[in-house]
């Protein structure tokens, strides 16, 4: 059924004659790790990019390419027909240009298959998802790295499988086949060259960063904790394998200067038998406080081993950098899951991951390993962790076959489980702070029987740690419910765990009023604080006034509200006006940045552009509303002042909007997406006036 714009926009105001249809509600082996493999390697797409599966409604046969409906921004084609009647449709993007990275073509899937929910005629449209064959890695050496289940791992990755950065504060990088394509870029503090690259012969770090992020499903040696992540390998180890606290320091601020949301340092201040009292506190040296302080500040996940002394009683509490305030402190866990009698414990051990039992020592076997020139031989021992190994050469004249597998205990096997574990969550929910990652990972954890204080709270458990269920995203743009047009919301992407939401409503008195939420994924809905913002005369305030919520349920979105003593919710959908491509692109939120408070929301849909201004009433917060259909990139948007009758928080009743002229609002942009652009405002309405002849808008979010 057809309805003019006019009958459903946010604000039952869009001054063009166009149409638009009524949218649709929305939507192991001992094998040598570098032998030959027949595993099957990991596709690194979620699903096939520019392709869906399609089924409209009352069809039982399979359309052809002439009856396939219109996508809007999008050529659509038959690629093969489904015995249940839907299709395989290619979806191609009108404005065709080469995808940069997968992440890109698997947005512009998304994007042309939510065009798709829309349609009326649609009965569901989908991704053609790649599968894999299911339950435990192919890599040849899972079965034998006992850690993984005894943490629950295997049921996390079911969930996620990780995409951030983790900083490797350690010996360096080596080229580890089970490595292949895990390392970015990063620098040498102990040496103090651009040159991460592990030079000595005592190559702890390869097996800390194996334990990370080795590679999955790649046919080679095990699997890693986050085997989705990326490692900045940021050596500070000297030239005689020491490493010393000013290295460090700097490593630690690189790191979070540079991209990396989880840090790992799998060293700390150990007990010296030639000075048994001698106790190394990060209170000590605030030097380090001060670089762990800096890298929380950033976002950044700290975490550290315990240390490897409990039998000779020398507690974490005493240890740097684990003590350090903001830092997980990791002590290690057996094969049966107790304690390791050697781990460093106390109160200061936030939590315990396997670390090995270590009954034949904490050098193990080697797995695939040639003959090693190391003076640690013999090795000895399996119930340690197994990860990537070199044997004791110099770096730079390792071979191919040098590099292997082996077998190794202490909490520096444990602190890199519990990191990788960090990046896991923040893989999900890029925008939990270092202490709801904390605090997450200890809730979780299960506790351990007898141990006291020593295990903190306990064993993590990755299953738990992980979140399930987390919804989908909405739609960036404005949605509505058809039932009471005339006031809606415009919802905006901020992370992928983030959206900032604009509420568009009225007083009881009828008078436009906005309000505003930042949301944030919880299993099974969108969840934050409904936010009122008030005007000073130059800036603004915020106030906590109720709470937002949406959910998405069997195909259907509703939005959930508290205000005050008030509380309501509504089914709501997305709503599509226009189609085609755009000669200019404003979809987002933009603002003043010699005014902050107050803004602009834009929605761009083909030529068609439609603007909510977000300004104020005295101090009360007003919006008003503007629309222009244009092929230029200078708009001018007669904007109009929308009083709406019912349509208030709570309120019942007959529903009616009634708009009145305000003025003009113009803007000058460019083609393309342009992050700013020359704006001027001559708006005036009852109550108030919001006239700025010459100002600069910049864009927010978007688009």
């Amino acid at each position: 059924m057809k309805k003019s714009v006019l009958s459903v926009l946010l604000s039952s105001l869009l001054l063009s004659a166009c149409g638009a249809e009524v949218p649709a509600a929305p939507v192991a082996t001992t094998a040598a790790p570098i032998a030959t493999q027949t595993a099957p390697s990991k596709n690194p797409r979620r699903f096939v990019p520019g392709q869906a599966i399609v089924k409209f409604k009352g069809s039982d046969r399979a359309l052809t390419d002439a009856e396939l409906p219109p996508v809007r921004g999008f050529r659509a084609q038959l690629v093969q027909p489904l015995s249940s009647g839907a299709v395989v449709v290619s979806l191609e993007a009108e404005a065709r240009s080469a995808a940069t990275s997968i992440a890109e073509e698997e947005a512009r899937t998304l994007e042309a298959i939510a065009e798709l929910r829309r349609n009326p005629d649609v009965e569901y449209a989908h991704e053609n998802l790649y599968m894999e064959f299911f339950a435990t890695p192919t890599d040849p050496l899972y079965s034998q790295q006992w850690n993984y289940p005894a943490i629950n791992l295997p049921t996390a990755w079911n969930s996620v499988t990780g995409n951030v950065k983790i900083a490797v504060l350690d010996s360096g990088r080596l080229d580890h086949p089970d490595l292949s394509g895990a390392w970015t870029t990063g620098y040498d503090f102990g040496q103090g060259d651009a040159d991460p690259y592990d030079t000595n012969t005592y190559h702890h770090g390869l097996h800390v960063a194996g334990i990370l992020a080795a590679r999955t499903n790649n046919g080679v040696g095990g699997a890693g904790v986050c085997w989705g992540c990326q490692l900045m390998p940021v050596k500070v180890s000297t030239a005689s394998n020491g490493v010393l606290l000013s290295a460090v320091d700097e490593a630690i601020r690189y790191a979070a200067d540079n991209g990396a949301r989880v840090i790992n340092m799998s060293f700390g201040t150990a007990y010296n038998p030639n000075a048994p009292t001698a106790v190394y506190p990060c209170a000590n040296y605030p030097d380090i406080q001060s670089a762990v302080t800096y890298a929380v500040g950033k976002g950044v996940v700290v975490v550290a081993a315990g240390g490897n002394d409990g039998v000779a009683g020398l507690l974490t509490a005493n240890i740097t950098p684990a003590s350090c305030t903001g830092v997980i402190a990791v002590g290690a866990s057996t094969q049966a899951g107790a304690r390791a009698p050697w781990s460093s414990g106390g109160s200061r051990v936030d939590v315990i991951a396997p670390g090995g039992t270590a009954s034949a020592g904490f050098y193990g076997q080697g797995i695939g390993c040639p003959a090693d020139p190391n003076t640690w031989d013999p090795y000895s021992g399996t119930d340690q962790i197994v990860s990537a190994w070199a044997i004791g050469k110099p770096g730079a004249t390792l071979l191919a076959g040098d590099y292997c597998h082996r077998y190794l205990s202490g909490t520096s096997m444990s602190s890199p489980h519990v990191a990788g574990l960090a990046a896991l969550i923040l893989s999900q929910k890029p925008s939990m702070t270092p202490a709801q990652v904390t605090a997450r990972i200890k809730s979780t954890a299960t506790a351990v029987s007898g141990c006291g204080s020593n295990c903190g709270t306990g064993r993590i458990n990755a299953a738990a740690a992980v979140y399930t269920n987390l919804p989908p995203r909405p739609d960036k743009g404005p949605w509505y419910n058809p039932a009471r047009s005339g006031n809606g919301l415009d919802i905006q992407h901020l992370a992928s765990d983030q959206i900032h939401v604009t509420w568009y409503t009225y007083t009881s008195a009828g008078v436009p009023i906005w309000y505003q939420a930042f949301l944030f994924a919880e299993p099974g809905e969108w969840r934050g604080d409904l936010i009122k913002t008030t005007w000073t005369g130059s800036s603004a305030t915020l106030s906590v006034v109720g709470t937002m919520r949406i959910t998405y349920s069997s195909g259907l979105w509703r939005f959930y509200w508290t205000l005050g003593s008030l509380s309501g919710n509504e089914p709501i959908q997305f709503l599509a006006f226009g189609s085609g491509s755009s000669v200019m692109n404003l979809n987002g939120l933009w603002y003043n940045g010699a005014e902050p408070g107050w803004g602009a929301s834009f929605n761009t849909q083909g030529n068609t552009h439609v603007v909510n201004l977000t300004v104020y009433q005295g101090s009360n917060p007003v919006w008003l509303q503007g629309v222009v259909s244009s092929t230029s990139t200078s708009l001018s948007f007669p904007m109009a002042y929308i009083t709406g009758t019912n349509l208030c928080p709570g309120c019942t009743g007959t529903t009616s909007t009634s708009a009145t002229a305000a003025g003009t609002f113009t803007v000058n942009g460019s083609a393309g997406s342009p992050s700013g652009m020359a704006a001027s405002s001559a708006v005036s309405f009852p109550g108030g006036t919001w006239n700025r002849p010459s100002f600069t808008l910049n864009r927010l979010t978007g688009p």
